[in-house]
C-alpha cells in the first residue's frame, strides 16, 4: 500500500509528526521496532516549555510536579532553589510515549509495531521501506528513530553529530518518597566533563543518572555508584540500569535530503546545555508536518522550507545553548558560587524551563553580555588549554571571533 508519509520511530518526534500529518489529511504509516508501551532510557522530566507545545494535557501520565532544585558541585555541600511555578512534570517515558502514540492513532495514523526497517530505496518522487516481511511506499520518509537510529544512514544521508553518553538507574526508597524529593530534583555539576548528575523523583521511585561526553563512558558505572552514595542510596539497590547516547547536531548535519526529513534526536536536535530533547522533538515534528503537507499538497516544490524554519527558529537557540555549555563547563564551580550568592542563574533557568524566556532573547536583551559570551565561547574553541578545562575534545568552530580569513563582527 502506498502512503503519503512513512514515519520511522514512534517516540515524541515520530508520534508528533505522524499525528500532525494525519490531522492535515495525509495518509500516514508509523513504524517502530518495539511493541508499545515500551521502556525508554530517559530521566523523564517534561519541561513546561515542552508541554506548552502540545494541544492536549499529559496529566494522566504525570507522576510528580517539580518546582524546586537541589544544586551541588562535585558532590559537595549544596543549596536549594525554589519556584512558585510549575517547572517540570515527571513521568515515565513508557507512559508518556504511549500517550503521544495514542493521540496519533486517534488522528488516523496506521501503526506497525515490531517492524524493524531493513532497507530504504528512493527516487525523486517516492520512498520504499522494507521490513523483515513487508515493503511500504510513500512520497515522504521521516526519520524519527532517535540517537541510535539507522534510517537516515540507510537513506544515504551522512549525519554529523557530537555524542554524549549517560547511565541511569532507579531507587525505590524504603518507607516511601523522602520529603526532600517530593517536589524537588537534584542536579550535581562538575563531576564529569560535559554533563551532570541528576536525581528525578517519580511516583514511587527516584531516577538517578549521570552523563557527559562520550569519552567518559567507560567510567560512568563507577561515577553513578558514587553519585547514588552521595545522595544517600546504596548502589546495589539500583534497578533498571540503562545507558544511552545523546546526539548534538553539528552545523553541517543534514535536516532534509530530497524527500527525507529528519526530526528530533535523529536530527541531533538536543539542547546542549540541558541535554533536554523532548521540546525539540515536538517542535521539529510539528514543523516537519506543516511543510510535508505543503509539499504533498503541491504548494511547495520540496521540503527545504522545513530546514529553513529549523535554521531560523530552532538552530539559533541550540547554538547559543552550546555557547553557554562551553562556558559553564569551563568552571562549573564558579557558576555555582555565583548562583549561591545571587540566584541569577536560577532565575534565568526557571524562565527557560517554563518557556517564558529563550536563549536568543537573553542575548538580544543583554547585548554587551551577549558579545562577551560570544567572545569567551569562541576563545575556548580555539585555545587548547581552555578546551581541556572545558572537557572539549572536538570543539565547535568559532562563529564570530578568531574566524580565520574573516574579519571579526
Amino acid at each position: 500500500m502506498r502512503y503519503d508519509v512513512i514515519v520511522v520511530g514512534a517516540g515524541p518526534a515520530g508520534s508528533t509528526t505522524a499525528r500532525e500529518c494525519a490531522e492535515r489529511g495525509l495518509s500516514v504509516l508509523l513504524l517502530d521496532k518495539a511493541e508499545f508501551p515500551r521502556d525508554k532510557p530517559c530521566g523523564g522530566g517534561i519541561t513546561v516549555r515542552a508541554l506548552r507545545l502540545l494541544p492536549f494535557s499529559i496529566e494522566s501520565v504525570v507522576e510528580r510536579v517539580i518546582t524546586d532544585v537541589y544544586l551541588t558541585h562535585k558532590q559537595g555541600s549544596g543549596f536549594s532553589r525554589r519556584s512558585d511555578d510549575h517547572l517540570m512534570s515527571m513521568t515515565q517515558r513508557r507512559n508518556f510515549d504511549m500517550l503521544l502514540l495514542e493521540k496519533a492513532l486517534e488522528a488516523g495514523v496506521t501503526l506497525k509495531e515490531r517492524a524493524t526497517v531493513r532497507h530504504v530505496s528512493r527516487d525523486a518522487t517516492s520512498v520504499d521501506i522494507s521490513t523483515d516481511d513487508e515493503t511500504f511506499t510513500a512520497s515522504v520518509l521521516v526519520a524519527a528513530d532517535g540517537a541510535n537510529g539507522k534510517t537516515a544512514q540507510m537513506s544515504g544521508i551522512e549525519q554529523n553529530f557530537w555524542q554524549q553518553v549517560a547511565l541511569e538507574g532507579n531507587i525505590t526508597p524504603l518507607g516511601g518518597m523522602p520529603e526532600e524529593w517530593q517536589t524537588c530534583f537534584g542536579l550535581d555539576v562538575g563531576s564529569v566533563p560535559g554533563g551532570y548528575g541528576w536525581v528525578f523523583p517519580k511516583g514511587d521511585h527516584l531516577n538517578v543518572g549521570i552523563g557527559g561526553w562520550r569519552y567518559v563512558g567507560p567510567g560512568l558505572r563507577n561515577s553513578l555508584n558514587n553519585l547514588a552514595k552521595f545522595y544517600g542510596f546504596k548502589s546495589e539497590n539500583m534497578w533498571g540500569l540503562r545507558g544511552h547516547y545523546l546526539t548534538i547536531r553539528k552545523p553541517d548535519s543534514p535536516l532534509v535530503d530530497g524527500n527525507v526529513a529528519l526530526v528530533g534526536d535523529a536530527a541531533g536536535l538536543v539542547d546542549p546545555m540541558s541535554d533536554e530533547g523532548i521540546y525539540s522533538s515536538i517542535w521539529s515534528g510539528q514543523t516537519a508536518a506543516t511543510n510535508i503537507a505543503d509539499y504533498i499538497g503541491g504548494e511547495t516544490a520540496d521540503l527545504l522550507n522545513y530546514k529553513r524554519e529549523i535554521d531560523s527558529e530552532l538552530v539559533p537557540e541550540l547554538n547559543i545553548s552550546l555557547r553557554f555549555h562551553d562556558l559553564f563547563q569551563l568552571n562549573p564551580g564558579l557558576y555555582m558560587w555565583a548562583e549561591k550568592h545571587t540566584s541569577l542563574v536560577w532565575a534565568l533557568a526557571r524562565r527557560i524551563l517554563r518557556g517564558d524566556q529563550t536563549y536568543v532573547n537573553v542575548m538580544l536583551t543583554h547585548k554587551a553580555t551577549g558579545n562577551l559570551i560570544d567572545f569567551l565561547s569562541d576563545l575556548v574553541r580555539v585555545t587548547p588549554f581552555l578546551q581541556r578545562r572545558s572537557g572539549l575534545r572536538d570543539p565547535a568552530l568559532p562563529q564570530r571571533f578568531f574566524v580565520r580569513g574573516n574579519a571579526q563582527t
